[in-house]
Formats: structure tokens, C-alpha cells, sequence
């Protein structure tokens, strides 16, 4: 194997192992609520990678059966988000919203630290999604207004 060829080959096992972790930082998860999934955030935080994790949301969207999105960002603390600004990680989180919403699925935000929450007010970003302080808050939300109730069995 030349050169040319072993770069080509470690360019392609670089790009497998980025969408191996992207699959295992954003995994989307079908709730307990029917028609709800969740998908939590971890792992250092970059646009690009915030992109990439908007598209595997919205596809999951078109080719499933999903009426609301809960999008856990509790494990998004500062020292995660890596050559990102907050006031762009506010954009980019109103993009998904907007993004989410005109798929027809109606977004929940929960886990967000106080200083994102700082930061996207300050900076004038206005969300058109429902949040919550915790994953059980927002479930909890759910489960009530589709009339759903735990029963001991």
C-alpha cells in the first residue's frame, strides 16, 4: 500500500469512527410516551457536531412516527462546549427548534445550565419550544396531557 492509498484508508476509518461516536453522543431514544422520543446530549459540543446531531433528529422525524421531541442537554455543562460560543450554541439550538417544528413535531428542552439559559436570553434568541428543568418533568408533562397514568400491576 502506497501513501496516497494508507491516507485515503485512515481518512475513511476517521470518518467511521466519528459517526460511531455521533451515533453513541446523541442516541435517540423512543419513550415510554407513545410518539416521544428523547435524545440526550453528551459529549463536547461543536458546531459542526451540533449540526450533525440537528439532521440525525430531524431524518429520524421523517421516517418514524413522532409527535413530541425531548432534548436532554443536563450533560451540556460550559467546559463541554469546545470552540463554540454560547450566544452560537443558542442559534444553533433556535435552529433545531424551528427545524423540529416545522416537521410538525412539537420540541421540549430539559437539563439546560443556568448559563445557557443566561446567554440565550441576553443574546435575544426567543425559543418556540416548551422546556422543563428535568427529563422526569417533561415526561411527567406528557404523560398528563395525553392522559397517560402510571398503575401498579
Amino acid at each position: 500500500m502506497n501513501k496516497d492509498e494508507y491516507i485515503k484508508t485512515l481518512e475513511r476509518r476517521v470518518e467511521e469512527y466519528e459517526a460511531a461516536i455521533a451515533d453513541m453522543t446523541a442516541p435517540i431514544i423512543p419513550s415510554i410516551v407513545p410518539k416521544t422520543i428523547l435524545v440526550p446530549i453528551t459529549g463536547l459540543l461543536m458546531a459542526e457536531r451540533f449540526e450533525k446531531i440537528t439532521v440525525k433528529i430531524l431524518n429520524y422525524i421523517k421516517d418514524h412516527d413522532v409527535e413530541f421531541a425531548i432534548i436532554d442537554f443536563t450533560d451540556i455543562t460550559i467546559d463541554r462546549i469546545e470552540r463554540m460560543c454560547l450566544v452560537e450554541l443558542g442559534q444553533q439550538i433556535k435552529n433545531l427548534t424551528e427545524s423540529i417544528n416545522l416537521m410538525g413535531v412539537k420540541p421540549y428542552f430539559v437539563g439546560m445550565t443556568p448559563q445557557l439559559i443566561k446567554e440565550i436570553v441576553l443574546s435575544g434568541i426567543e425559543l418556540n419550544a416548551e422546556t422543563h428543568a428535568t427529563f422526569q418533568a417533561a415526561l411527567m408533562h406528557l404523560m398528563k396531557i395525553n392522559k397517560l397514568v402510571f398503575q401498579k400491576i
